[in-house]
């Protein structure tokens, strides 16, 4: 599924409040994976909920493989739209309430498929294998009883059990230590046929696997590029409180003192690698 933002912009509903959104454009392409970057309050959840037609724009309008969310709602096909798309809010395992976590990981599957069961414990099966989650433990343990990243996996996996085009994670390894969120980003990264866009207020973590970057603001889109793009454009992010990740400003670093590497790198321990053989190379004079 292809999804369009049109000048895109959203007020709530309370008194003196300011616009969320103003002026968005944004397209969301089959298979890539975007992260959405900005401060607290710069209105990334606001588009999140938006995009996944929990409610309608103030202004402009988004459309779903080209038709138009007004349109949908108008012949109430809103819910089919959701179906097609899981989101995970910020620390997703605070809404847990089943009583093992393989009832929170199969809830909306056996909501959809009713008294299916084996298709549920083929699906179960598949996911839990890709998660590194023992299925068997799942059973009898309560969703409560896992580690802080076993249970953000579990939320992950859950998403995924309804076999979403499109997968919306709103900070998702926020709260987890540096194994954690290792072991996230390589469940990410490894999804392949699923549209993925990761709003986060930190480009560190996702740098390595994102395809674009877009950049808010105040409710404003104040940059979209590839991560390449990042290196010319740390000055227009920093200009709106948005920090580049660090890899990416090093290198910036290094070009304005005249020193070019062979290739951008995403991750720091390549980088040193490559400055290491860059400077060993280069002439002395």
């Amino acid at each position: 599924m292809v999804i369009e933002c049109i000048d895109v912009s959203y007020r709530y509903e309370v008194p003196g409040d300011e616009w969320a959104l103003m002026g968005l454009d944004l397209r969301i392409d089959q298979g890539e994976k975007m992260t959405i970057a900005g401060p607290a309050g710069s209105g990334k959840t606001t588009l999140l909920q938006l995009i996944d037609a929990l409610m309608p724009p103030s202004g402009g309008d988004i459309l779903y493989d080209g038709v138009s969310i007004h349109e949908l709602a108008r012949r109430k096909q809103l819910p089919s739209v959701r179906r097609r798309i899981g989101v995970l809010f910020q620390f997703p395992e605070e809404q847990f309430f089943q009583e093992t976590a393989y009832d929170e990981l199969v809830f909306s599957l056996r909501n959809f498929f009713g008294p299916e069961e084996d298709i549920i414990e083929q699906k179960a099966s598949a996911i839990t294998r890709g998660f590194n989650l023992d299925l068997d433990r799942l059973r009898t343990s309560s969703p409560f009883s896992l580690s802080s990243g076993e249970k953000r996996k579990l939320a992950l996996a859950s998403a995924l059990m309804m076999d979403p085009e499109i997968l919306m994670l709103d900070e998702p390894t926020a709260g987890l230590d540096a194994s954690g969120r290792r072991e996230l980003i390589r469940i990410i990264s490894e999804l392949k046929d699923t549209t993925v866009v990761i709003v986060t207020h930190n480009q560190e973590d996702f740098i390595g696997i994102t395809d674009r970057i877009v950049a808010m603001a105040k409710g404003r889109k104040v940059f979209e590029g590839t991560r390449a793009d990042l290196i010319e454009g740390i000055d227009l992010m920093e200009r709106f409180h948005i920090k580049a990740p660090l890899v990416i400003q090093v290198q910036r670093w290094l070009r304005s003192d005249g020193i070019e590497l062979d290739r951008i790198s995403w991750e720091m321990e390549d980088l040193v690698s490559m400055l290491d053989r860059t400077l060993k190379h280069r002439d002395p004079d």
